[in-house]
């Protein structure tokens, strides 16, 4: 079975067939195992069966299958049988089992039609059972696990109460038999045949191991005690079969006074790791015992580890140390010695028998004995007034306070000077070191800010003289660092002299009043780096091209825009001994090489002019020479293509359907085949509803009143004019000599007061295109007192 975890290798078991069998039931497979446990199939290791027609036989290991329940054989004889399969289960030994089934195959069934009833029990260990002689069967199994097949190739029992009492009984192989009920051993119909090869299943828990490893304050344990100050940090190493997740718990006891003994759990863990800070717990001057175990996800104990001991001191040395250098003397300047010169230290404990070492400020220094001394040598970086400081520690990392040695180191740095101080990249300069100080100087060490370190050997007069080049056009100031080799073999600190690098940057020009998306345009480019040859540049982020440099220093360039908006041009020049210069260039603003569109009948974003259903034309022309056609898309969902004119032009006639805003969008095809950016066009056509009035005066009508009213004309070439009372049907008038209309209606006898009556109206041209509809509501009133007339504000 697998289920993701450790799994154990299978160990051979054994299977015994005796003839006999039992009862039908159902199983339920063992659940999967939960987490972190060991789940492992362990074959059988050995097998037998008994023979009611052999009663003092024992048959071991047979070839064939398992036999269960009657058979008839040849020459009429009548078989009944029980079969063993015996497991070895030694590796649950102090392992918890959590469950266990056991699985085999039915190989030959008698009759389908009849249930399967077979029964497992754990029995009696039984090597060579007989019919006559058949061990004690003990513990019953829960199953078959009902299975619709037959012959089924895997039946399974659940078997994990049966395994835990051998376990209990402290076995470390469990027999198991396969049998018919009593009632039904005999009959001849439910005789089957099993796999020998049955297998265990096992899910356990493996509890961690004996914890090794042990350390306090992570030094490892000894025979003798470790000391400690108020911190005991305690730590184990642990593993576990199958389980990464560990915990644990660990139990410490003065060493003298084992009853006193006190168990915490862990404070955190690691990989393979416990520990625990038990400082709490702790008395001054105490030898303690310890020990720890670990504890895995289900619960369950480990053996407890071997003992470590720590003894607590909490009293640090009480006096400082003495600090003293014959090297170094505490003494005013000019000082002695000198930066890298290394002088001798001493660390004092004047006797302090609690004192093993000394704290400084260059690390740990032991002392010769306790109470004793400790000498270390130490090499100033930096001249003037140096301090170091120390601390007494004694065994238990306690420390005394603090001890302070002031002294005056001796300046040795060496001097350096550069000519020149100031020029373009690339350009040399020849730079001069000379020694300061009594130490001889056999070299010195130098670099150039981003340069490596480099060598030279000073002359017989301690000085050296070098050359270095600017190379990084970005780095405008850098430093030259230079220490000096002593004759001991020692450096001296730093030393170092500024060089200005000027990066040479080219000027350019744009030789192009106004770069136009798609047209070319130039820039001049001029070297400032003295002996550059070539150019390299690029436009916006396109890929760097480089180009020869004229004899005058300078290249002109051609781009093409591809894009409006901004575009900038940058590049770099570089010598014939391949020195760049810094970056130079500019940024310009592109034109769109989007079309433009003018209008006489409706210019862009002017007043409100013409109407729906007055044509207008539209005329395309482009920035740029070269246009075949223009694609355009006016927002009532006209559009389409229109081809150019010999001089580049074309134009559509475009007739509004709706009032107010209106808009164009419009793209240039040029001759290449490319296609500009898309101009819009936007454009406001005025309302072409008709004017009207009505009779009625006041602010409001009277159920059953008469209402008149006149139209009279906006929309040219009017040819009708239409109009619609509430839900009513639509009416057509046709206009008078003098191009007006009247028409009247009654306001509903029904209509209840408070409620309105609404009145649309509409012209249509010649062409049959319908004006924009205008109109207003009438309040209905209803006076008991007198009758109410009016009319209503237009809307």
């Amino acid at each position: 079975m697998g289920s993701g975890r450790s799994t154990l290798p299978a160990r051979a078991g054994v299977i015994t067939f005796v003839t006999a069998l039992a009862a039908a039931g159902t199983a339920v497979l063992a659940a999967p195992p939960a987490a972190a446990q060991t789940v492992t199939e362990t074959a059988a290791s050995s097998w037998a069966y008994v023979d009611s027609a052999a009663p003092k036989a024992s048959f071991v290991n047979q070839a064939g299958n398992a036999p269960v329940g009657a058979h008839v054989y040849a020459g009429g004889t009548k078989h009944v049988f029980k079969s063993y399969v015996t497991f070895d289960i030694s590796a649950l030994k102090g392992n918890p089992l959590e469950r266990a089934y056991l699985s085999t195959g039915e190989t030959a069934v008698t009759d389908c039609s009849h249930p399967r009833t077979t029964e497992v029990w754990l029995t009696e260990p039984a090597k060579k059972p007989t019919w006559n002689n058949q061990p004690a069967e003990l513990v019953k199994a829960t199953g078959p696990y009902i299975d619709s097949s037959c012959p089924s190739r895997q039946i399974t029992w659940t078997v994990t109460a049966a395994v835990q009492s051998a376990l209990d009984a402290g076995r470390t192989t469990a027999t198991f038999v396969l049998r018919l009920p009593d009632d039904q051993q005999n009959d001849l119909a439910l005789g089957r045949e099993y796999d020998p090869k049955a297998v265990l299943g096992l899910t356990f828990d493996k509890v961690p191991g004996k914890p090794s490893g042990l350390t306090v304050n992570y030094q490892a344990c000894t025979a003798k005690p470790l000391v400690v100050s108020r911190q005991a940090h305690l730590t184990a190493t642990v593993t576990d079969g199958d389980d990464s997740y560990l915990n644990g718990e660990f139990a410490f006891w003065p060493a003298d006074a084992p009853d006193q003994r006190r168990t915490v759990g862990n404070t955190g863990i690691g990989v393979d790791q416990i520990w625990a800070d038990v400082d709490s717990f702790l008395a001054e001057g105490v030898t303690y015992v310890w020990q720890a175990r670990g504890k895995d996800y289900q619960g369950n104990f480990g053996p407890w580890s071997a003992t470590c001991k720590f003894t607590t001191d909490f009293t640090p040395p009480k006096a400082a140390p003495v600090i003293t250098s014959t090297d170094y003397a505490a003494q005013a300047p000019p000082g002695s010695g000198g930066t890298g010169v290394p002088g001798t230290f001493v660390f004092d404990a004047k006797g302090d028998k609690d004192v093993v070492g000394f704290k400084w400020d260059g690390g740990y220094a032991a002392a010769d004995r306790r109470g004793g001394k400790a000498t270390v040598r130490y090499a100033p970086r930096s001249s003037g007034p140096v301090s170091i400081g120390a601390v007494s520690v004694d065994a238990a990392g306690n420390q005394s306070p603090s001890a302070g040695y002031r002294f005056w180191v001796a300046a040795n740095q060496p001097g350096v000077t550069c000519a020149p101080f100031d020029d373009f990249v690339g350009v040399t300069r020849t730079c001069t070191f000379t020694p300061y100080g009594t130490t001889p100087v056999t070299g010195y060490v130098y670099h150039l800010t981003n340069q490596p370190d480099e060598t030279v050997a000073a002359g017989p007069d301690g000085t050296a003289t070098v050359q270095v080049t600017p190379t990084d056009p970005q780095l405008t100031y850098l430093q030259l660092a230079v220490r000096a080799q002593l004759a001991t073999g020692y450096l001296t600190s730093e030393s170092s002299e500024t060089v200005v690098s000027e990066p040479g940057e080219p000027e350019v020009e744009s030789l192009t009043a106004n770069p136009t998306q798609s047209l070319p345009a130039q820039f001049r480019v001029r070297a400032v780096l003295p002996g550059s040859v070539s150019l390299t540049y690029h436009w916006n982020d396109e890929d760097l091209i480089t180009v020869p440099l004229g004899a005058d220093g300078t290249a002109t360039v051609t781009v093409t825009p591809k894009t409006s908006s901004w575009g900038s041009f940058y590049g770099y020049t570089t010598t014939a001994s391949g020195v760049r210069s810094g970056w130079g260039g500019m940024n310009v603003s592109v034109a769109s090489n989007k079309p433009n569109v003018t209008s006489a009948e409706y210019p862009e974003g002017g007043g409100m002019t013409g109407a729906v259903g007055v044509p207008g034309t539209f005329v395309f022309s482009s920035p740029v020479p070269g246009a075949v056609s223009y694609t355009y898309d006016f927002n009532n969902g006209v559009h389409g293509t229109v081809a150019a004119g010999p001089d580049g032009t074309a134009s559509v006639v475009f007739t509004p359907t709706q009032s107010y805003i209106n808009s164009i969008y419009v793209t240039t095809k040029f001759a290449d085949g490319t296609v500009s950016e898309q101009g819009g066009y936007t454009f406001y056509v005025a309302y072409s509803s008709p004017n009207f009035s009505c009779d009625p005066t006041g602010w409001s009508v009277a159920p059953g009143q008469h209402i008149q009213c006149t139209l009279t004309p906006v929309q040219a070439n009017l040819a009708t004019y239409g109009y619609k009372v509430d839900s009513g049907p639509e009416t057509t008038l046709a206009p008078g000599s003098d191009g007006t209309a009247t028409f009247g209606f009654d306001v509903p006898a029904d209509a209840h007061s408070g409620s309105y009556v609404n009145l649309r109206v509409w012209s249509t041209n010649t062409a049959g295109t319908r004006s924009d509809e205008t109109g207003t509501s009438f309040y209905v009133y209803v006076n008991t007192g007198a009758s109410a007339r009016g009319t209503a504000t237009a809307v």
